[in-house]
């Protein structure tokens, strides 16, 4: 038999407990926490409510589109793992919330990895030419930032162009964590933080049907 929905308000009680935990636990890992008008803030949220218990994606759907009536009737939850929440897969179509207090493991093996691709004292001396400024958006490190809410704007190691090797420091930018994490790897940034090229197909997947027509007569049009 299939079980009621968490009301309105379990779940609102739920995202409250999962934001207490990111802000105690996670966000010193720079896991990613859901906006609050995003759906994925119903997914964390039941997710949240039902821990360490599987959840299947039809439920987390039906509490999505309750909230968010025109949203897609399939929600890919398994993306809550790249944004560092510690989320399972068990049987097809179902989802757990092993660990609330701790980043997926391979989240912190990435982040760990990426850390660990320019020395600190050689990203510190970067910064510093910089001006301890985002190079993309030029957010002040320190200061508040209304995209962080009631945090301040910390510079990570933005990789320039992401098919070269992320251990060159000559392919490293400072950018903030929100231009940091909008723009992933999907783009080729000169040394003024400006896009210079798309490197992944993310952005045009994301495009209007028009543009990715244009795209495709123009690759068509490079053809031999």
């Amino acid at each position: 038999m299939k079980r009621p929905l968490p009301t309105v308000e379990e779940l609102a009680a739920a995202w409250a407990g999962a934001k207490r935990v990111h802000r105690s636990h996670l966000a010193p890992h720079e896991v990613k926490l859901p906006g609050e008008d995003s759906p994925r803030r119903v997914w964390l949220a039941m997710l949240f409510h039902y821990r360490p218990n599987p959840v299947h994606k039809n439920e987390i759907s039906d509490a999505v589109r309750r909230e968010f009536p025109d949203a897609a009737p399939d929600q890919q939850v398994r993306h809550l793992k790249s944004d560092g929440w510690n989320v399972e897969d068990h049987a097809p179509g179902l989802h757990a919330l092993a660990d609330p207090f701790r980043p997926s493991a391979d989240y912190a093996n990435e982040r760990r990895r990426r850390s660990g691709t320019i020395a600190v004292t050689d990203f510190e001396a970067l910064k510093q030419r910089y001006g301890y400024r985002c190079a993309t958006c030029g957010a002040n490190e320190g200061e508040p930032d209304p995209r962080y809410g009631s945090g301040s704007v910390k510079l990570q190691r933005g990789h320039k162009d992401p098919e070269r090797p992320a251990d060159d420091p000559t392919n490293i930018i400072p950018q903030c964590g929100a231009c940091n994490r909008a723009y992933r790897d999907d783009f080729v940034f000169d040394d003024r933080g400006r896009v210079t090229a798309v490197a992944a197909v993310r952005p045009v997947k994301r495009a209007s049907v028009a543009v990715r027509r244009k795209i495709r007569d123009f690759l068509n049009r490079q053809a031999p």
